[in-house]
């Protein structure tokens, strides 16, 4: 099986966990970069956009969905809402889509609204869903997490 790992991350925490699971299942990683500077200049602009569910301009990607069995996607929630770079991602992608697994990251909360949208945006029935908060970081249960994620997403379809 073919994968394909992207997400946007802004603290590193996102791409920490996207590192975890393509370790695990091998495959492609690409990380979404937005065109605005990944400073504070660019956050107010990034935060806004997530706000107002609009989608963020990213530089140019290297791997094209569509050439993989599973796309694995994982965004940090930004006020209840998926980061603008995913959501453009998802946007102009879905249809590429031949089946798909969902991650978010957060403070707190809001995991579960955002992987629904996700989910809703692809099109698809995710094979799997994944939510991870900071006190999952602390503590170190984003292990055990993840490699359940990674389980459900070992399958034939």
């Amino acid at each position: 099986m073919k994968v394909l790992t992207v997400y946007y991350t802004w603290t590193g925490t996102t791409a920490q966990i996207a590192k975890m699971i393509q370790q695990e299942l091998g495959g492609d990683l690409e990380e979404l970069q937005a065109t605005y500077a990944q400073n504070s200049a660019g956050y107010p602009v990034l935060s806004k956009e997530a706000a107002f569910r609009q989608q963020a301009k990213y530089l140019e990607l290297k791997h094209d969905p569509g050439h993989y069995d599973l796309v694995i996607i994982g965004t940090p929630v930004w006020g209840f809402n998926i980061s603008s770079p995913v959501r453009a991602y998802l946007k102009r992608y879905h249809e590429k889509f031949k089946a798909v697994a969902f991650f978010a990251t957060c403070d707190v909360s809001g995991t579960s609204k955002v992987l629904r949208e996700m989910e809703g945006f692809s099109g698809l029935k995710a094979w799997a869903l994944l939510e991870i908060n900071d006190a999952d970081m602390k503590s170190g249960t984003h292990l055990k997490k993840v490699r359940r994620f990674v389980r459900d997403c070992q399958r034939d379809g």
